[in-house]
């Protein structure tokens, strides 16, 4: 990553945190429930932006295994490295999200609820097993090509679902990096 592009995403984490530091006690006070309608409000109205983060560290944590392994497999250096970098990208967003939710106070997991959202990840094909050990490595390209779309997608869902600003651009940085990783995944595999 460049110096130029790990600034920009440096100040962008630091401009969200302000303004999540700014607009969460005024947001607590609201209590403002998820859009009627949205993915939240389907399930159950009581999934808060937390759980959504909790799932997202999951998610992270499945990147990383998966891209560590690719990179152990590829034999085109740029292909390794950039199998390494997202490895890396996937361990800083997992840090980023576990340090998010330890500044909240703590709540604890309601297992329905969490089971539901995880139920909803799977139906849109997220944390599913990748290929097995025997798997080509273009079929490894194609499905973690296929991951970063449906989890962009996923993110994605549940944007509408936020009626405060802030908790919508989480969502917002979190769909953007996936769509990056997509991105660079595709001009690695061209033929993909």
């Amino acid at each position: 990553m460049t110096d130029t592009v790990l600034f920009y995403v440096v100040t962008a984490v630091a401009v969200s945190g302000v303004i999540f530091y700014l607009a969460s006690s005024h947001a607590r006070r609201l209590g403002a429930a998820p859009v009627k309608g949205t993915v939240l409000d389907l399930l159950e109205g009581t999934v808060r932006l937390r759980d959504v983060f909790r799932l997202a560290v999951a998610i992270e944590e499945e990147g990383i295994a998966f891209y560590g392994g690719l990179a152990r497999r590829v034999n085109t250096p740029s292909v390794k490295a950039l199998c390494s970098r997202l490895a890396a990208e996937e361990f800083s967003h997992k840090e980023l999200f576990e340090r998010q939710l330890g500044r909240w106070r703590a709540l604890h997991t309601h297992k329905v609820l969490s089971s539901a959202l995880l139920e909803h990840a799977r139906k849109q094909g997220i944390l599913i097993d990748p290929p097995g050990e025997g798997a080509t490595e273009e079929a490894m390209a194609k499905f973690a090509i296929a991951q970063e779309t449906k989890t962009a997608e996923f993110y994605l869902s549940f944007e509408k679902a936020f009626p405060q600003a802030w908790k919508r651009a989480h969502i917002q940085e979190l769909v953007l990096e996936e769509r990056r990783h997509e991105a660079d995944l595709r001009a690695a595999y061209p033929n993909l």
